[in-house]
């Protein structure tokens, strides 16, 4: 609307970035869990079956492959039976995948089931059935060296360390054509730009960060030409886990849809923004990075509801959240159009200040840097209004800052202006004492207060990041309050090193407890109990119910393994059910993990994403280094401003080396440094004190609180023992086949021909047994007594903090 003169300091995210690439990326030896970096090859057209390569750490003993979606299927690669093996052997890392006709193109998710577990998520990427796929081959690190490559195909690659992958392209005049890297979408490590140089050496344009991190540019050349195409990562990183898809088409793309909202079952007309979209023109056009967008303006009807939670989420966790509906033109890429919470408004770009009438959603844009839009209401004194951007949960580039202001008019007409409220973003979920690292944040601005009188009130929203285009979108909720809110579940390696977070995936040993990490943004202050459940637990495992009472919007769940949980791995769901204007309200949980291990785990580059199922797994063949609980079972009560004294007994206490040291987990409203206590190696018992007296560090209040102790300790652990158990039987097994076959080798002497026969298998049986051998002192050395770090929780326990006993 008008060109703002406010300050807005720029973010400086390359620091970190700079920071981060110098740490080396160690992991101190904790309990083991399987993890799944890479798939090799990544992607497949419907209807194909290709060999794929799992790799990883921990995936001892890969027994399956499972996909996201039920028409992607895979077997192991298997060696075949021969003399010395009577039946077949899994290869261990490859399995043949079959993709169904059927399988709409997209991303999907593959999980390993090993002996350790079930897998870390990796994408999977299925193309179009006719799609031409391509695999860099050769050596193309110069310009001179370009690999060619033609429209309409895509290529699969990976860049080498301090090097550039380069292509030619030959282009016909006239045509549009779209060429897009995916890579930080397919959970690569590259963080991608594209570069095109003319036949003479001239660079045309480049990009970096268009979608998130990958690169996005187009080629309209006037006349026939020859292009280079230069694929690296921005600091020349580089090696197997940079891997990319790079498309080249002119086939349709949607670069954005306005307005970029809609209530629920409504029906309305929206324009399509895009390139070599069916049916676009230039009449209503938009410029973004000096090209022209087409546009079509259609009409179509949201669902009533959002459809069910599952489809695969590239984006942060937060903008995964966010309701809507895929859009998708013919062959085009899918855009999604959210679920409005108010009818729409678009803006007015030509007003200084628009006038709109509550509850409302305004659909607007940032056309210009340091455009800054105002919009007026009326308000009626003693009621409550809530103001909520949508920008960054919907991938625009925008960080909305809110400013609430309150307009008064004297008798002669003057107008003064009152500052009410303001907010920069929503609350933070990154925690301070740095053990989640997981990125539940956002942006995004939300605001909140009540009108001292009738009146006019004015909403000002700025992009601080100085920025403006034709796709610099924004939603902005002006309403009375609509109380609501969502469900994330995370869980990461435990034991964070030198403030680095891992992902995991929870897998229960016999008798253990395991935390899952609950996060529930609240929608419009909403402060009713939410209480949040597992369901489809395999046999032997349970979960106590976890009450997030009042404002409180973290917590943790416990699932616990007993005795009797046998070997499994497979999907649960986490719910959360809470009471919302008289009505029951069920929300299921989604389940997000960090991509790769990050230090600065509080920085603005943390990579992390929704997955599309949450997963558990059970291992009965290994039990719990410890069992921690509190010596009563019961709730606790203690008055705010008094020490809680919480006696701790250990079971299962037997390979335990050193201290034990225990702090309450999850406790909310303490920041860091939560009290501990110290058991020794051959004590049982403890005691843990926790001072409900509000400070600085720990805003204690009345209420109902949840935790779970959490312990940190060294174990004598041995990794695998079967494996070591199962291929010294095998060694056995051989050394008595050699040991028949050197029988026969004495039995057929004077038997020319049968002796040689018999001597030439006994050589072949001996080489299998030198391998044996060494394949058994491997897992022997592997599964050997080794001090190994541990975390374990207890289960929940629930306080309850009351208020002071009135003085007689």
């Amino acid at each position: 609307m008008k060109t703002s003169t406010r300050f807005i300091p720029a973010l400086c995210p390359l620091l970190f970035l700079l920071l981060s690439s110098l740490h080396s990326q160690y992991v101190e030896a904790q309990l083991p869990t399987a993890d799944l970096r890479q798939l090799r090859p990544f992607a497949a057209p419907a209807g194909k079956t290709i060999e794929v390569s799992i790799i990883g750490s921990n995936l001892d003993d890969a027994s399956e492959l499972r996909f996201s979606h039920p028409g992607i299927t895979a077997k192991p690669v298997m060696l075949p039976a021969d003399e010395f093996h009577p039946a077949p052997r899994p290869q261990g890392s490859r399995f043949a995948v079959s993709v169904s006709a059927e399988v709409p193109p997209g991303i999907y998710e593959a999980r390993v089931v090993s002996y350790f577990g079930l897998s870390t998520a990796r994408p999977f990427v299925v193309a179009e059935a006719d799609s031409r796929e391509v695999a860099e081959t050769g050596n193309h690190a110069t310009r001179e060296s370009a690999m060619p490559v033609n429209v309409n195909s895509v290529i699969s690659g990976d860049v080498p360390s301090r090097g550039i992958d380069w292509y030619q392209l030959k282009i016909k005049a006239g045509e549009q054509i779209l060429v897009e890297l995916l890579a930080q979408r397919i959970d690569s490590r590259l963080d991608g730009q594209i570069i095109v140089y003319d036949s003479e050496g001239r660079e045309i344009t480049r990009n970096r960060d268009w979608f998130g991190r990958d690169s996005f540019v187009e080629i309209q050349p006037k006349q026939d030409a020859t292009y280079y195409l230069a694929i690296s990562d921005i600091l020349y990183r580089g090696g197997s886990e940079h891997f990319y898809r790079l498309k080249i088409s002119n086939r349709p793309h949607i670069d954005f849809i306005y307005p970029p909202a809609g209530e629920p079952g409504s029906t309305q007309t929206y324009t399509v923004y895009g390139r070599n979209l069916p049916g676009g023109s230039y009449g209503k056009s938009a410029e973004l990075n000096g090209h022209k967008l087409e546009s079509v303006e259609l009409e179509f009807t949201l669902p009533d509801v959002a459809g069910p939670a599952g489809s695969f989420q590239p984006g942060k966790p937060r903008q995964g959240l966010l309701d809507g509906f895929d859009f998708q033109l013919e062959n085009s890429n899918r855009v999604k159009v959210g679920y409005a919470t108010a009818p729409i408004t678009q803006e007015q770009a030509h007003l200084d200040r628009q006038n709109v009438s509550i509850p409302t959603e305004i659909a607007g844009r940032f056309d210009q840097p340091n455009d800054e839009d105002q919009f007026v209401f009326r308000a009626e004194k003693g009621k409550t209004y809530w103001i909520e951007a949508i920008a960054d949960r919907m991938a625009s580039q925008v960080d909305p800052l809110l400013i609430v202001q309150q307009l008064t008019r004297s008798p002669a007409g003057e107008v003064s202006v009152k500052t009410v409220t303001e907010n920069d973003d929503l609350a933070s979920y990154f925690s301070p004492h740095n053990k989640n690292a997981i990125n539940l944040d956002t942006n995004d601005a939300a605001v909140s207060f009540v009108a001292e009188q009738d009146g006019e009130y004015m909403v000002t929203i700025v992009n601080q990041f100085g920025g403006g285009s034709a796709k610099d979108l924004y939603r902005l909720a002006i309403r009375e309050p609509k109380p609501d809110f969502h469900l994330i579940a995370t869980t990461e390696r435990p034991l964070p090193t030198n403030r680095t977070g891992y992902s995991v995936t929870p897998l229960l040993r016999r008798g253990a407890n395991w935390g899952v990490r609950i996060v529930a943004p609240r929608q419009d202050g909403f402060t009713g109990d939410i209480v949040v459940t597992a369901e489809n637990l395999p046999n032997g495992v349970t979960a106590q119910p976890l009450t997030l009472s009042g404002k409180t919007d973290h917590g943790i769940l416990i699932l616990s393994a007993d005795e009797s949980a046998k070997t499994w791995a497979g999907e649960i769901q986490i719910k959360g059910t809470a009471q919302i204007n008289g009505q029951p309200v069920v929300k299921e949980a989604q389940f997000a993990s960090l991509i790769w291990g990050h230090i600065f785990a509080d920085a603005i580059r943390v990579r992390s994403r929704l997955t599309t199922s949450m997963p558990l797994a059970v291992n009965e063949h290994e039990t719990a280094p410890v069992i921690i609980s509190p010596a009563e079972d019961k709730e606790w009560t203690v008055e705010l401003n008094q020490k809680l004294e919480i006696p701790i007994k250990l079971t299962g206490n037997g390979n335990r080396t050193g201290n034990l040291t225990i702090e309450p987990h999850e406790l909310f409203g303490i920041q860091r440094n939560p009290p501990t206590v110290n058991i020794g190696e051959k004590d049982t018992e403890g005691k843990l004190v926790i001072d409900f007296r509000p400070n600085g560090n720990f805003k204690a209040e009345p209420g109902r609180y949840q935790f779970a102790l959490l312990g940190v300790g060294v174990t004598q652990y041995r990794q695998n023992l079967p494996a070591s158990q199962a291929a010294k039987a095998e060694l056995e097994r051989l050394e008595k086949l050699v040991a028949q076959l050197k029988a026969d080798v004495e039995s057929s002497k004077g038997q020319a021909d049968k002796a040689k026969a018999a001597s030439d298998k006994l050589a072949r049986a001996e080489k299998l047994v030198e391998q044996a051998a060494r394949s058994a002192k491997s897992a022997e050395a592997k599964s050997a007594p080794a001090n190994t770090k541990f975390a374990a929780w207890s289960k929940l326990i629930t306080v309850n903090v009351v208020e002071p006993a009135k003085k007689k």
